[in-house]
């Protein structure tokens, strides 16, 4: 038999643990002696083996204390703890369920707080919902899918699919986010169509949203446009990308067209001299 002291050192526990078991009733001694020591046996010390395993699984002591009981009522133990292991694994892809969706909200925040420079909790709350939306299952997610499949081919799925998505960490989303927040904060500065200068800015801005585009559409322009006002919000509606509202994508027109007709002016003036 184990003294109580003995056995705590063996179980690498510690013997207010042990008198706590003894309090709760999931682990009483075998005997205690007229002196108060406390003694286990080794059926004690295979309970004692029972609830730190349960307890490395993620249950609580009252949950533990039900499956020990039911294991000696049943006089089946091996039932009893996969009955209860079953139940635990619920509860942990539950758990893995809301991590998952607290890891999407974060990004996010953090996302919208890169582009925004600010934080906005109704804004960041209305993306948060919209995300859900493109993301559920069940009749919302059957309504998205049969969306896409109405504006895109069969072709052309795969390659939006494969966008990165801001709920997460992708890491494609860094270069998309440092363009956005160029042209946040290019909105802000007056524009002077006579200024070289802004002129240049613009034409760079242009050209790093359309290899960005390039590269993310796989080189295909005419997906690049469907997706474009595919995203476009409705008047007086909320943006359905972060970072592109009305305004946002108003002014990425006219730079891009304005660079577009540029090169196309350089390039038909090349050939003129040569």
């Amino acid at each position: 038999m184990y003294r109580i002291g003995k056995l705590a050192q063996e179980a690498g526990i510690s013997i207010r643990t042990l008198r706590y078991y003894d309090k709760l009733g999931l682990l009483k001694p075998t005997m205690v002696s007229e002196s108060g020591y406390r003694y286990y046996t080794n059926e004690d010390v295979m309970r004692l083996q029972h609830i730190s395993t349960l307890k490395q699984l993620g249950f609580t002591l009252a949950e533990i204390a039900n499956v020990l009981s039911s294991a000696e009522q049943e006089g089946n133990r091996a039932e009893s703890w996969k009955h209860a292991i079953r139940l635990q694994i619920e509860e942990v892809r539950k758990e893995q369920k809301r991590l998952h969706l607290l890891d999407r909200m974060l990004h996010i925040t953090l996302h919208t707080v890169e582009v925004r420079g600010d934080v906005n909790a109704e804004e960041v709350l209305g993306f948060i919902q919209i995300t859900e939306a493109n993301t559920a299952t069940g009749e919302n997610g059957k309504l998205r899918d049969a969306l896409r499949k109405a504006n895109f081919t069969q072709e052309e799925l795969p390659i939006l699919e494969a966008l990165p998505s801001l709920d997460t960490d992708d890491p494609r989303n860094l270069n998309w986010l440092r363009l956005l927040k160029e042209v946040h904060e290019r909105l802000n500065v007056p524009h002077d169509s006579d200024s070289e200068s802004d002129l240049e800015s613009e034409d760079r801005l242009a050209e790093k949203l359309l290899t960005v585009g390039e590269e993310l559409f796989q080189g295909s322009d005419q997906l690049f446009e469907k997706y474009w006002e595919w995203v476009r919000p409705e008047p007086g509606k909320h943006e359905k990308v972060l970072g592109l509202d009305g305004e946002t994508m108003a002014y990425i027109d006219r730079i891009v067209d304005a660079y577009l007709l540029r090169q196309q002016e350089n390039t038909t003036k090349g050939r003129d001299e040569s």
